[in-house]
């Protein structure tokens, strides 16, 4: 029944991002929290001038550069990927048939179309004669990638030997095939995105890698390694264009691990959660209890709630917010109803974000329904007046339990709709 509850409160709870789900859209950096970026690396706009008129090669080692710098956390260099590639598209689409007759330009298209350049080139380029016989294999298993053909990719890249390769052409490939195999197989995903870490350190490849893997190692319960490279992904790459989107779906993920289950699981999750500073750190907790409530997992939500208050000034909207999120996981418990609900009621709504007022409602609606389905419980503070409380205490805690259940059960319908109602 608690779970079905606190379940009903969950799904108003929204943003939260699966961890097996495809690459995520990038979050800005505020300004103040971005990297100076190293001066050897040219700024945006004398990449796009340079490189291009040299070579398929020469072109595809410009756009890593400004990837690279993605990883660092440049926002402008974000921003200024889609031009330079529409620009590269342009200039290999164009270049003479001769170009591709040397293998150093076929890789280079591939590794192109693989980080971001999408197929019309490889399309271009299985439809010529004359391409090596590894050539050809990955010019096909890139393209079936690229287009989704999932099937065909398994079938030309899943068991492609990149042992002599490129280290850029290596890892890209590297992380395709892991895309392709990591939900039946993500152990030897895991292994290959190893790899590519190991391949091109400090790149935007290995970020990727670090960040697909350590949700991997989620994926199969291996909570000590999971620890380990969260810590090193928030210390190697903090400002990374991407690292918002990986706090959201590292908040999903450590709440599957049930963390407030134990003392052993809750220390891995503080020992990650302290590479931030104190703001982020305790945004971080908020974004963990929320998601708790949403999968409904109580202790782990009060556990997180209490960290983030912990951190948060006490009339700041952030503590309204922890204030939210730890009582609605009160109200489902027996123990905690009261106090929870006396919560709710006090809660300042004008200091919550938009999106937790239907959370607020629907959690006062439920607390309502289960008051009703307690023998003898108020909704709201007990008087003075309330006769033998020891004996109302007794009746409780012997039945009030075993009267709740069913009660509350058939309210269900009525709180469906009233999240059909909350919901935007």
């Amino acid at each position: 029944m608690r779970r079905i509850l606190l379940g009903a409160l969950g799904a108003l709870v929204t943003g939260l991002v699966d961890p097996a789900v495809a690459e995520p859209a990038p979050t800005a950096i505020p300004q103040a929290d971005r990297p100076a970026l190293p001066e050897s690396v040219p700024a945006p706009a004398a990449l796009d001038s340079q490189g291009l008129r040299a070579g398929p090669v020469a072109a595809v080692r410009t756009l890593q550069l400004l990837q690279d710098r993605v990883a660092s956390g440049s926002v402008a260099a974000h921003e200024g990927q889609p031009r330079l590639i529409a620009r590269i598209n342009a200039d290999l689409l164009a270049a003479a048939p001769e170009v591709w007759a040397d293998g150093h330009n076929v890789r280079a298209a591939i590794v192109f179309s693989l980080s971001g350049g999408g197929p019309a080139i490889l399309r271009r380029l299985t439809a010529l004669d004359g391409l090596g016989e590894r050539e050809a294999t990955l010019a096909r298993g890139a393209l079936a990638f690229i287009e989704g053909r999932d099937a065909d990719a398994n079938r030309l890249l899943r068991d492609f030997d990149t042992a002599g390769l490129p280290p850029t052409l290596a890892g890209a490939v590297g992380l395709a095939q892991a895309s392709l195999i990591v939900t039946e197989n993500p152990v030897r995903a895991i292994a290959l995105l190893d790899r590519v870490r190991l391949l091109l350190p400090g790149t935007l490849s290995e970020e990727g890698a670090l960040r697909r893997e350590v949700f991997a190692l989620g994926q199969i319960g291996d909570l000590h390694r999971f620890e380990a490279l969260a810590i090193q992904y928030l210390r190697r790459f903090p400002h990374s264009v991407y690292a918002g989107n990986f706090r959201q779906r590292l908040a999903y993920q450590l709440t599957q691990f049930d963390v407030g289950r134990d003392e052993a699981r809750f220390g891995a999750l503080n020992r990650i959660v302290n590479e931030l500073a104190a703001g982020s750190r305790r945004d971080l907790y908020l974004l963990i209890a929320r998601t708790a409530i949403q999968e409904g997992k109580t202790a782990s939500a009060r556990l997180a709630a209490d960290k983030a208050l912990a951190l948060c000034g006490p009339e700041s909207p952030e503590a309204a917010q922890g204030r939210l999120y730890r009582a609605a996981a009160e109200i489902v418990d027996l123990a905690t109803f009261e106090p929870g609900l006396r919560t709710l009621q006090a809660l300042d709504r004008s200091k919550l974000p938009a999106r937790d007022i239907p959370l607020l409602k629907t959690a006062l609606a439920t607390a309502e329904e289960i008051g009703r389905g307690l023998v003898g419980t108020r909704v709201g503070p007990v008087a003075d007046t309330a006769p033998s409380r020891q004996a109302q205490a007794a009746a409780d805690s012997t039945d009030g339990a075993a009267r709740l259940i069913p009660k509350a059960q058939a309210t269900i319908d009525q709180i469906d709709l009233l999240l059909q109602k909350a919901t935007p």
